[in-house]
Order: structure tokens, then sequence, then C-alpha cells
């Protein structure tokens, strides 16, 4: 099953540069790809002529972010782009060392587990783990979750220190993925109380219609909530069998005990 955040990542907002995103769209189709790519598959990709394509191709490689065989003519993932991923490498540090955890929980659940940091006030979705689960939702790399609909956003926004919370929650702009997504600032902080009170939180069919998610907040050592970890499941099965739900709970919860006493962050 696709990613759940799929049609949100690819909404273009109001003001940006059309040219730039045209052309981060044609470099993230050279890392997503398994083999290089020739300009006709540019061209057809993304229904360009010829021209404007080997433009953009040409502006890629000449920044080193693609490389041209001059024999075959194809286009293949270029210098700086490695740079980049070296230099990101200590930043991904925490990504990797949760990944195993993660992994865990999905074989656990047999449900999709994910990982959000919190980075610059916003939830990232920085890492998920596939269970063996005929049913698996794949989540998209990347994406930001929204602070008061998903369970990720909300398990990390209701364990922030007051003054803090009310400061984010005061900047939001409600927007309704969904007939229960939250839309107001009082709903939510009654939310996010019952979110503290229990230790998680609950996305039921609030950013995604039909899916169900819940996440708990990892800590670092001040006790702030520096990132939270999820579990993604079709809401049709999150209780179709008797304790299956508070299973769920339960390993969630285990598995981030054992990350906040990593004591990483």
């Amino acid at each position: 099953m696709d990613g759940p955040n799929t049609a949100r990542e690819i909404e273009s907002p109001a003001g940006h540069i059309q040219s730039l995103e045209k052309g981060l769209r044609i470099l993230d189709e050279f890392i997503e790809s398994p083999t290089p790519l020739k300009l006709a598959d540019i061209v057809r990709r993304f229904d360009m002529d010829r021209a404007s394509a080997f433009r953009f191709l040409q502006t890629l490689e000449h920044r080193g972010f693609l490389r041209k065989d001059t024999t075959t003519k194809e286009y293949d993932v270029g210098g700086r782009v490695y740079y980049w991923a070296s230099r990101l490498r200590e930043k991904t540090r925490l990504i990797d060392s949760f990944h195993d955890q993660l992994q865990r929980l999905a074989s656990i659940t047999q449900q999709t587990t994910h990982l959000g940091l919190f980075v610059n006030d916003r939830v990232l979705l920085a890492d998920f783990a596939l269970s063996d689960s005929i049913i698996s939702i794949r989540h998209c790399i990347g994406v930001l979750e929204p602070l008061y609909s998903s369970a990720v956003g909300k398990a990390v926004l209701a364990f922030l220190p007051q003054e803090r919370r009310e400061a984010l929650i005061d900047g939001l702009e409600f927007v309704r993925f969904t007939n229960s997504t939250i839309m107001n600032a009082d709903a939510l902080r009654i939310e996010l109380a019952v979110t503290r009170d229990r230790g998680y939180a609950i996305d039921a069919n609030e950013t995604h219609e039909g899916l169900t998610c819940i996440a708990r907040p990892v800590f670092n050592s001040e006790k702030i909530p520096v990132a939270s970890i999820g579990i993604t499941c079709v809401t049709a099965l999150a209780s179709a069998e008797p304790g299956r739900f508070e299973h769920l709970i339960r390993s969630i919860q285990a598995i981030g005990n054992e990350i906040t006493a990593q004591n990483v962050f």
C-alpha cells in the first residue's frame, strides 16, 4: 500500500518557484531510479520538450548533481549528491541507531512503524519499518507531519513545556484532512491533555481516512520530547481481535522506553 502522505507531498505551496521545483523533482527521479536515465526518459516522465529537459540536465550536471556517460549518453547521480550524503551522515546517526528497534516493533505488532524527529518546531518523518503483514503502509520519508492531527505530532506537542506548547498551538493553521480532523485550538488542548494522561497519542482517521496511528514521545535527558515513534494500521483491523489494540500500546510503550533509556539525545 502506498504511503499515506503521498498526496500531500506533491502539492505545491503558494509562491513556490516552479522551475526550481521541477529541477528538484528531476534530481529526485535520478536518486530514486535503480538505473541511469537518458534524456528521453526525462522528456517522457515529465512531459517536457527535449530542449527544456536538456537544459535541466545540463544545469544539474554542471553543478555536479548529475554525471553523464559520454558513450551511452546516460545520466546518473553525481559526486555532489554523495558529498551531501557524507556531510549528512552524522545527522542521520540517530535515525540509524533506532532503526533496529523500529523494525523489532514492526515485527512484534505486525504493523508499519515510524520515527518522527522534532526539528525546527515541526515533526519530520525520518524513518519507517515494514512488517511481514500482507497489509503494509508505506510512508514517505521527509514529510512534515501535522502537529494537531498526526499521532507522532501530538505525541511531541502534548509533552512540551506549557509555554512552548502554547506558542506552537497559537501559530497553527488548521487544515481539514478528514471529517475527524481537529479544527480548533480548544479541541486540540483537550486532546493533548488526554494524551499526557495516558502517555501516548492517537490519530484515529484524523489525517488519513481509514488509518489509525498510535505514537509515544521519546525524551532527552532533560525530559523534553525530541522525537516520537508511531505505529500505523488500518482502522478496521486495529481492534479486530480482543486485546489487539492494547497489545499495540504495550509494545510501543516498551520500545519507546528502551529508546529513551539509551540517552542518545
